[in-house]
């Protein structure tokens, strides 16, 4: 036991070093740093600890490996633990000095130097806590599982034990330095390997990497990753299965330290969190530019709804003067020149009967003196609604000028928005481009895998390796009959040979064995039929010929051993047949379930290189999905609210601001299109007004001409009668002419009232709606960019934060991985081996067996004494 425990030993310190050496450093450094000569120096460090079942440490040793590869003189002085140093190479011992072991030597070519001592005063970095369960019952002690029965659960506790509180400098979202306080440890990954034996059924277990031992034992291997933030300081793992008469399974916990910026595994990581932390911070600055931007859209947005404002008051005022004023003013006009033109008419016709009808024209006179009131009148009004549609038209110009003035702040205010928009589309794009690297890397290996899986196959796919095993398969299995039908031909050829050297005709054979060729063989031209009279030549050729062919009676040698030189024909196509039917037949198809256990007829618990390269493809998409999603939660959903603290949820808070003020834009566009609808109506009726005035001014001036030629001829009544009826013609013509106009007039004033009501209503919905604009813009300010800023910010220290305790890590490991150190110049690796002792009760009964053999032996010295004593008496 004791041999066997120091070769494993030496095993260990050899092949663990070595192996962690070649796979974590390319090429060895050189000797920088050395006394002298191009000599290159490796030092490694194995750390063994033996465990009991439970996880306590019962003792440690470290295992040092100096190797130096080159020619010339070297002195070293490598660091080591004095505590019981030995020489593993020779029984020569060091010169030791302040802690360091002291070797001068010439090398040439390859030279290593090997030892050994306890490390027993240093704390391992690394430990293993291992509880067992029995049928739901934590048991108090391992041992205590020894030949029980049931369902056995086992709960492995790994922890990183060198954890430190450092002090991690971050730049945060603004471009600032930051120091937090954090825990920092020496990073390591960790691989827990145990082997159940095949008592042990029905095994499962969530994180372990099942296999067969090929000796009916499962073996299980667990994998961790022993430093944040990439895995955790502690991980948790373990087992259950059906147990009868249970043992507790020796366990093996290998660790080693790994620089996480150099390492290809988790360097991908590290960039994606310093390309985070960066992609945040330029977020931070768009939404910073894309806020300020905000804020002078609420400001340019507050501006135009006072000018609006100004506008709308000044629409109600010409819209009020001219329907409660101008329109009546305009109505009476016209009623007062219709009622004056029928007064002309009865003047016109009173003047045909003057003067037998002078009552009537007084009659008609005063008919025309109270329209000239009421014409008079009706311009009084006229002027007065003339003069608040001025006033009107003052305000409305006014107001529109300032709306004018100011849409252009508008304009600029939401351009810059989508700039800012367009900023934080390009972060993201950035960010997602950033973070997407990590797939594309780990995408070669996954396709790799795919490619594999596709070449396998399976047995009914053509062109895959499955497909052609089987194809290869089925024609072996049928070579067996064909290899028959060639024995039995050559069985048959025998017979006619036979026949034929014994001169005897070969037709009187059995003439359907060998069919046409026996009809050539005995006919007289035949080349061997040698007739009755046999030829002695052709007869010893031909004897020579069947005996070559043996006989199908002759036994088939043991297909396990060569085909020996002495056998025929008829035995070779034997032996050929049982060789491929027997032999290649099943071993093809073991070749089969070594490429996919799904096979027909293969072990299930067995996985071939199929089920092998799937668990490789889901380990690297475990790892993939593992940073991706973290940076995903970052940003988000599109579903995100503000309030979700996301990326996502900030653009989307962002988005909602900009629908406020595209709603407020449309009902700002409504506003004004029915502020140009009135005005056109304005434009219309004021045209109309200023004919109507005009056609008014003729109207009065020929009814002033009219009235004086009038008031002439009632003068000159007596003798101008002629003169009186020119005078009432021309004052009807002017009288129609004024009732047109006034008609006119009252139209146009109509037309221009309804337009003044449509701007002042359009205005009015300008004025109630455009609050909103400069609300929606201070809303997206607040629930928007500075909700993005912060989350920017978050992101951008969180990434940040990662980036820092890698690196800090990173540090740890470069000058710290070695419990002891390496001399200065040369390359140096470390690894932890931790075994945990199983629990099998052997030792219990390997007392009882000591205690019954010296009970025999003492019976048996004194049986010897008893017949000593009989002898001599």
């Amino acid at each position: 036991m004791t041999a066997r425990r120091i070769t494993r030993g030496l095993a260990v310190a050899v092949a663990v070093p070595s192996a962690f050496v070649l796979s974590t450093s390319p090429a060895l450094a050189t000797s920088s740093g050395l006394s002298a000569g191009p000599v290159t120096v490796t030092n490694t460090e194995t750390v063994q600890a033996r465990l009991d079942p439970s996880g306590k440490v019962q003792g440690a040793r470290v295992y040092e490996q100096l190797a130096f590869i080159g020619a010339g003189q070297v002195k070293v002085a490598n660091p080591v633990s004095t505590d019981s140093l030995r020489n593993l190479d020779s029984f020569g011992g060091f010169s030791v000095k302040d802690g360091k072991m002291a070797v001068d030597l010439s090398v040439d070519g390859e030279q290593r130097i090997r030892t050994v001592s306890d490390f027993d005063k240093k704390k391992l970095p690394i430990k293993v806590a291992v509880t067992y369960t029995l049928n739901g019952k934590k048991l108090s002690k391992p041992s205590d599982v020894v030949g029980k029965k049931g369902r056995l659960e086992a709960h492995y506790v790994v922890e990183n034990t060198s954890a430190r509180t450092e002090s991690v400098t971050i730049t945060d979202g603004y471009g600032k330095q930051v120091v937090e306080e954090a825990e920092v440890v020496i990073p390591m990954v960790g691989q827990l390997t145990t082997v159940l034996p095949p008592e042990f059924g029905d095994v499962t277990s969530a994180e372990a990497n099942k296999a067969g031992d090929g000796k009916g034992g499962t073996k299980l291997s667990f994998t961790a990753t022993l430093f944040p933030p990439v895995g955790a300081a502690k991980a948790e793992f373990g087992w259950a299965a059906e147990v009868k008469d249970a043992i507790v399974p020796e366990a093996e916990l290998t660790a080693l330290p790994v620089s996480p910026l150099e390492s290809p595994t988790f360097k991908t990581a590290v960039s994606g969190y310093q390309s985070g932390a960066e992609k945040g911070a330029d977020l931070v600055e768009g939404g910073t530019t894309l806020d300020s931007n905000l804020l002078r859209l609420r400001d340019g947005a507050q501006k135009l709804l006072a000018g609006l404002l100004q506008l709308n008051a000044g629409a109600k005022t010409l819209n009020e003067g001219l329907a409660n004023q101008a329109a009546p003013g305009a109505a009476k006009l016209s009623g007062g020149a219709s009622r004056l033109a029928d007064g002309m008419a009865e003047l016109e016709s009173g003047a045909s009967v003057l003067r037998t009808k002078t009552g009537e024209a007084a009659k008609g006179a005063n008919k025309l003196d109270k329209g000239a009131g009421e014409l008079r009148k009706g311009a009084k009004d006229l002027a007065a609604g003339a003069g608040k549609l001025k006033a009107g038209t003052g305000k409305l110009a006014s107001g529109l000028d300032q709306a004018t003035g100011k849409a252009p702040a508008l304009i600029d205010g939401l351009n810059q928005v989508s700039g800012g928009l367009k900023s934080v589309e390009d972060g993201l794009g950035q960010m997602y481009g950033g973070v997407g690297q990590l797939p594309a890397k780990a995408k070669p290996l996954h396709d790799g895998v795919a490619q594999l899986r596709a070449g396998i196959g399976s047995v009914g796919t053509d062109g895959t390796l499955l497909g052609g095993l089987e194809k290869l398969k089925k024609q072996l299995a049928a070579s067996g009959p064909g290899i028959d039908k060639m024995r039995g031909g050559v069985h048959c050829a025998a017979d006619a040979l036979n026949a034929v050297s014994n001169g005897k005709p070969v037709g009187t054979y059995d003439e359907a064995c060998y069919g046409a060729a026996a009809a050539q063989l005995n006919g007289p031209a035949g080349a061997l039929n040698v007739g009755p009279e046999t030829n002695p030549v052709k007869k010893m050729i031909l004897d020579s010929v069947i005996a070559q062919m043996g006989s199908m009676g002759d036994p088939v040698p043991d297909l396990d051993r060569p085909l020996p030189d002495s056998a025929k024909l008829q035995v070779a196509l034997a032996y050929l047949k049982g060789r491929l039917t027997q032999r290649a037949v099943p071993g093809i198809a073991q070749l089969q379930c070594g490429l996919d256990n799904r096979v027909s007829g293969c072990p299930r618990s067995e996985p071939g290189l199929m089920q092998g390269l799937a668990a490789v493809d889901a380990g690297v998409t475990q790892l993939v999905s593992g940073v991706v999603s973290s940076v995903q939660r970052g940003i988000g959903t599109s579903k995100d609210t503000p309030a979700s603290k996301t990326l996502r949820g900030g653009v989307n808070g962002l988005q909602g601001g900009v629908g406020q003020i595209q709603a407020g834009g449309k009902t700002l566009l409504a506003g004004l299109n029915q502020l140009s609808d009135g005005a056109d109506q304005l434009d219309t009726g004021a045209g109309a007004l200023s004919a109507g005035t005009g056609k008014l001014q003729a109207g009065a001036g020929v009814l002033a001409n009219g009235t004086g030629q009038l008031g002439t001829g009632l003068g000159l009544l007596a003798g101008g009668t002629g003169k009186l009826a020119d005078g009432v013609g021309q004052a009807k013509t002017g009288s129609d002419q004024l009732a047109q106009g006034s008609k006119d007039l009252a139209t146009g004033i109509g037309s221009a009232a309804e337009g003044s009501g449509k701007l002042a209503d359009g205005l009015s919905t300008a004025a109630e709606q455009a609050p909103a604009i400069p609300d929606g813009a201070g809303r997206l300010s607040k629930e928007g960019a500075k909700v993005l800023t912060k989350n920017g910010a978050d992101t951008a220290r969180d990434f940040g934060r990662r980036y820092g305790l890698l690196s800090a890590a990173a540090d740890r490991a470069k000058t710290e991985s070695m419990p002891f150190g390496a001399p200065d110049g040369a390359t140096g690796a470390t690894a932890y081996s931790l075994k945990l002792a199983g629990a099998t009760g052997e030792g219990d009964r390997s007392w009882i067996r000591l205690l019954v053999g010296l009970a025999v032996f003492g019976v048996a010295i004194g049986a010897t004494g008893l017949l000593r004593r009989r002898a001599t008496s």
